[in-house]
């Protein structure tokens, strides 16, 4: 499974959304529904599962899950 597949599978996990709806341009908030309490959750289980540091101050300036996805390869690959 490649980043991007796994991500998607963990924003519908955490925000109880169908894996359909985690599109590239869907934004965490406005469109996948994720409060503070699930940024925060979303941004540790990023974290615990590719071993780098994911702040929730990310997560809110993200503009969509396609962005994440690019913050997430970037900091995998500089590790």
């Amino acid at each position: 499974m490649d980043v991007s597949s796994e991500i998607k599978e963990l924003i519908a996990r955490q925000c109880a959304v169908d894996e359909a709806e985690v599109v590239a341009e869907a934004h965490l908030q406005d469109d996948l529904g994720a409060d503070s309490m699930g940024l925060m959750i979303l941004a540790e289980a990023i974290g615990k599962q590719y071993g780098i540091e994911i702040l929730i101050d990310d997560l809110v300036d993200i503009k969509n899950v396609g962005e994440l996805v690019k913050l997430v390869e970037a900091r995998v690959s500089s590790k």
